[in-house]
């Protein structure tokens, strides 16, 4: 581990003494926290329960909402959903992996709002204005087909990351059946104008004429918008609501985030997904390639909401979409023409050339047993980001 210098050191507290009291002022920080137990933040790569970032979390008997404190079921929680999870100390599950119970997981999206171009050619999409690209392990719900059957007009949910530089990145694309009462966006602000009342997050701005600027608000802040389903004559759109979010993780023995750079002041100092990072001691394989945008996955411990990184790792599209899904459910609706049955609404495909590995000297007519049997899927999401392709299915007892 590096040892920081003076000024290093004189910077971080300043940094830090400066965070806390805008945090305070926003009612957004945990003071007094006990200091144990975790704090992890990506997106769902798996079920039974959820898995978070590699570690299984048992939900069983957790607090599931949403930002504005709704409680939601475990049912809702959905692949490729970008969640907080507190919980319990991370363990050894008993075969090499890590295991922890959640106390309380929160679930929110980026976007909701009307598709205004579709380029599947370059896999990007512009909901509410704003750039999202999507990558080979973003999952696409409720479109068949993928994102090529996506129309201009579709009204989707987004869940995934941001930064200034690129926009949004998608870890799951929801088409919605009925268009919603208002649309959503979170993100950093920028262009904060309180005598026009008017803002920028990304490359879209919007109209605070009804609700006014939070007083406090400072650039790089994330809020949360809800909107009026139809834009003004100068392209902004109006404002109904506005909350001033912050990702914090309190005080914690272990803390655990994945997302994109922002904020980004040096490799010593960004954010990620909106939690501030000191990465002064931290072990970095490659420092030179931060800046903002770049996916990371930060690994460390928490205090007063602040994530001192151990370790920061750069992670490629492509290392999210080998690293595959791991999904444990109640097999359902088999289709034995189609060879596909579904887990947790996501359609898993086993007809495969050569087929998935079966383990326990089961076969693909052991999923039409009855009652229906619990199985493990691993395998990785298809061309089209709408099912799992199968590579290895078990039988288990829980």
């Amino acid at each position: 581990m590096n040892t920081p210098n003076l000024p290093h050191v004189t910077l971080l507290r300043s940094w830090l003494a400066a965070l806390l009291l805008a945090l305070t002022a926003c009612g957004g920080v945990e003071t007094g926290g006990t200091g144990t137990g975790a704090y992890v933040q990506g997106p769902i790569s798996g079920f039974g329960s959820i898995i978070v970032a590699g570690v299984r979390f048992d939900d069983l008997g957790a607090a599931i909402e949403d930002p504005d404190d709704v409680v939601r079921r475990r049912e809702d929680l959905r692949l490729g959903m970008l969640v907080e999870v507190e919980s319990g100390p991370i363990g050894d599950d008993g075969s090499g992996g890590r295991a922890a119970t959640a106390m309380r997981v929160r679930l929110a999206s980026e976007l909701l709002g009307p598709v205004t171009l579709v380029d599947p050619t370059n896999a990007r999409l512009t909901v509410l204005g704003q750039p999202v690209r999507l990558t080979p392990a973003t999952v696409v719900d409720g479109v068949a087909g993928g994102t090529a059957s996506l129309q201009v007009g579709d009204v989707v949910e987004i869940f995934g990351f941001f930064a200034q530089a690129d926009g949004y990145v998608a870890t799951r694309v929801e088409r919605r059946g009925t268009a919603p009462a208002s649309y959503r966006v979170r993100g950093p602000v920028r262009d904060i104008d309180r005598i026009a009342s008017t803002l920028r997050i990304g490359l879209q701005g919007f109209d605070l004429a009804t609700v006014g600027v939070p007083a406090g608000l400072v650039p790089d802040q994330f809020v949360r918008l809800r909107l009026l389903p139809s834009q003004q004559g100068d392209g902004r759109w109006p404002v109904t609501r506005i909350t001033v979010e912050t990702r914090s993780a309190g005080d914690r023995d272990e803390a655990e985030v994945e997302g994109l750079i922002g904020a980004f002041t040096g490799a010593d100092q960004f954010s990620v997904n909106g939690v501030r990072v000191d990465a002064v001691g931290a072990t970095i394989g490659d420092r030179a390639g931060l800046h903002e945008g770049v996916r990371v996955k930060v690994r460390g411990r928490s205090q007063a909401g602040v994530l001192v990184a151990a370790t920061v790792d750069i992670r490629s599209d492509d290392d999210a979409f080998s690293e595959g899904v791991d999904l444990r459910d109640v097999v359902g609706n088999v289709d034995a023409a189609a060879q596909t049955f579904t887990l947790r609404g996501i359609t898993v495909f086993y007809g495969t050339q050569p087929p998935p590995k079966f383990d326990n000297d089961t076969t693909a007519t052991d999923l039409l047993r009855v009652p229906a049997p619990r199985v493990r899927v691993r395998g990785t999401l298809s061309a089209d980001r709408t099912r799992v392709i199968a590579t290895r299915i078990e039988f288990v007892s829980n």
